[in-house]
């Protein structure tokens, strides 16, 4: 699993040579949070952060785990830094000579010179003598020289400056900026890289996007990033990583409950208003790309997850699944015997003696010639079991078989659905309908079932979210260990 921060970022300000980032956004996309993570991440040992908007007090309170790192992280109210006209002299070696001589008679006349000063003492301390790797961040750097006077601010502008063109390669330091601007400003043709945060919606739903656009000398392999602000941490979402079978692992039995049955993934169960509730119905509709992994690994875990608390899952596999590959998906995680006793599969084929010779046990085959006498099969089948029974559908395959295009047999299949959602209610099952985003049966189907589920991509990462309940985006993972495969769900904050 990646790390909170992008790879790409973290190549760049580790690589020991001296970095200048500036991030960009507009308030409150989270780019004091993606600093602070970036000073935990790869910031080193000596670090300062010079805050020009945000007091000490507040920062401690919003990020408590600074306490910590009080060691290696200085935080400093960059708004209380004076210096006296006896320093002047000093300036010159901090100071471009054409802005020192420029403002020489001026600077004398200035009783409280904010920062420059102390500033340069500090970073000859921190940075020139002190340990390597050194990192410094402003926040923001406009703030600073948005002094009221003409000359503080050229003289702000021009040590920023010279901190990206100077400092920050000679004494190979990191130099982190935080800007308000989104728009091109000189800053951006001298600094290393850029990256900048912003809101964007998916479905009427706000999600928080990361691009990098520019990182000198660095690969970039993925220039835009879904991200968080869950639990007051800057999180970026990494890339879908698929589920894992190449050995056994042990997947957590999330408990089914009185009054639901739960989907095998925790944070999907709460969302919910507790799992499944016993009688419902649910629509999982996904695109034709990453999305459809990540259906996959929901139905996998609803699967596993009902077979090792010992309840029936009866499928119609989705197009391009048969028991054979769910074999290898479910195999790894449960007893085989467990499997051939709790599973269940309806193939629609045609049954041939080679057919009979290769089937399982716990295959069962539907000729796909009338979806009346076929659907009777299939639920005569269901009410033999003890209740609650998980019965998986995937629509799409559904759809060719039985000639769903025609609009009079698309309308008798629905309406069977609507009878047979009738009896999984009475009997206490829980029906689950799939299929990609436009399939033929998804309009009829979205108006009877209790949820329903949506997957979409966002940056290569899966996101899920519901139209019923009406929920916020999540961003979708598989957590693979050397041990364990867990589903999670973290929300887009």
């Amino acid at each position: 699993m990646m790390g909170r921060i992008p790879p790409e970022l973290k190549f760049a300000l580790s690589s020991g040579t001296g970095f200048s980032l500036l991030i960009k956004g507009e308030p409150g996309t989270g780019k004091t949070m993606l600093a602070f993570e970036l000073l935990e991440g790869v910031g080193g040992k000596n670090a300062i952060y010079l805050s020009s908007r945000v007091a000490l007090h507040a920062l401690y309170a919003q990020f408590p785990w600074l306490k910590e790192r009080a060691e290696s992280i200085t935080l400093i109210d960059a708004t209380k830094l004076y210096i006296s006209p006896a320093y002047v002299d000093e300036l010159r070696g901090y100071l471009p000579n054409d802005i020192f001589g420029k403002y020489k008679a001026k600077i004398e006349a200035v009783k409280d010179f904010s920062g420059l000063y102390a500033l340069s003492n500090l970073l000859y301390e921190k940075f020139v003598e002190g340990e390597k790797p050194a990192t410094l961040v402003i926040d923001s750097w406009e703030a600073i020289t948005a002094d009221e006077k003409e000359l503080m601010m050229e003289l702000w502008a021009a040590a920023i400056t010279d901190l990206v063109q100077s400092y920050s390669p000679r004494y190979k330091m990191n130099l982190i900026l935080i800007s308000e601007r989104t728009g091109t400003t000189p800053l951006d043709y001298i600094v290393d890289g850029i990256v900048e945060l912003s809101r964007i919606t998916i479905d009427y739903r706000r999600a928080r996007e990361l691009v990098i656009k520019k990182l000198s000398g660095t690969g970039i392999d993925q220039h835009k990033y879904g991200f968080t602000l869950d639990g007051g941490r800057f999180r970026a979402f990494a890339p879908f990583e698929g589920r894992k079978v190449e050995k056994p692992r042990k997947v957590p039995i999330v408990p089914n409950t009185p009054t639901h049955l739960s989907t095998g993934c925790v944070e999907l169960d709460k969302i919910l208003g507790g799992g499944l509730s016993r009688g419902s119905t649910a629509l999982i509709e996904y695109g034709d790309d990453l999305s459809l992994l990540g259906y996959q690994s929901i139905i996998a875990h609803l699967i596993i997850n009902m077979i090792q608390q010992g309840n029936h899952c009866v499928i119609i596999p989705s197009s391009g699944w048969d028991e054979r590959r769910l074999r290898r998906g479910i195999i790894p995680f449960v007893k085989a015997e467990d499997y051939l006793k709790y599973l269940t599969v309806f193939e629609i084929r045609r049954e041939d003696k080679r057919d009979e010779e290769e089937m399982r046990k716990n295959v069962k085959v539907l000729n796909g010639g009338s979806m009346d006498e076929d659907f009777q099969l299939l639920t005569d089948y269901i009410a033999q079991l003890n209740p609650p029974v998980m019965v998986m559908i995937g629509a799409d395959w559904l759809e060719y078989p039985y000639r769903l295009k025609s609009r009079v047999k698309l309308e008798a299949a629905l309406e069977i659905f609507a009878y047979w959602i009738t009896e999984l209610r009475e009997a206490g099952n829980v029906g689950i309908f799939a299929a990609p985003i436009g399939g033929v049966l998804n309009e009829g189907l979205g108006h009877m079932v209790t949820t329903h589920l949506k997957l979409t991509v966002l940056n290569r990462s899966v996101v899920l979210y519901c139209n019923r309940p009406d929920t916020k985006l999540h961003c979708l993972e598989n957590i693979i260990t050397d041990d364990t495969l867990m589903l999670k769900l973290t929300p887009f904050v």
